[in-house]
């Protein structure tokens, strides 16, 4: 990684070859790390409304949004709620509920654990801004310096099928007050 003095970098993995062979179930792939200096990052918590949103739909209906959490069970899931806006300070709540239908889809296709969730709002526009706010207990042991733990996040609308949608975002927990971020680049 080099000998610099310290601070931030954005570590990249970039996939260069994947193979599935389906007759034996197996993944081959060549991955490539890249290392990019990255800027100290800024942030500060948004101020989240006092209102998580409007209650989700009833057990039968369409959610406008359907959310799923990878390698969490609803037990490890203290609160998950979304917030939207167009512009930064306008956030309004989403509304979220764990739902074990959502979740026995999310399993069914993907596998492992999963933690389900229907939304009762949408996203709109082209520049519509999405914060998650979480509190999990984790599954990391304690025996390394900095554990984590990696939480995909799958995301579709209304009636579409978790089956044909990408991973949108990777969640890499960790016991630290730094500043972690992570990126997915999929093809649409």
């Amino acid at each position: 990684m080099g000998a610099g003095a310290g601070g931030y970098v954005t570590v990249r993995l970039q996939t260069d070859w994947s193979s599935y062979d389906s007759g034996n179930d197996e993944l081959s792939r060549t991955s490539e790390l890249l290392f990019e200096a990255a800027e100290t990052p800024d942030r500060v918590r948004p101020k989240l409304p006092s209102s998580a949103g409007p209650p989700p739909p009833k057990p039968g209906t369409v959610p406008a949004v359907k959310v799923g959490l990878g390698g969490l069970k609803k037990e490890d899931v203290l609160t998950f709620n979304l917030y939207g806006g167009t512009l930064p300070g306008d956030l309004v709540g989403m509304g979220t509920a764990f739902d074990k239908a959502i979740t026995k889809e999310l399993e069914d296709a993907f596998g492992g654990a999963w933690a389900g969730y229907s939304v009762a709002v949408a996203p709109s526009g082209s520049r519509f801004n999405l914060v998650a706010d979480i509190k999990l207990k984790p599954k990391w042991k304690k025996s390394g310096k900095t554990p984590f733990q990696i939480i995909p996040v799958v995301m579709a609308l209304g009636t579409d099928q978790f089956v044909n949608h990408y991973l949108l975002a990777l969640v890499v927990a960790q016991p630290t007050n730094a500043q972690l971020d992570t990126s997915v680049t999929q093809p649409y």
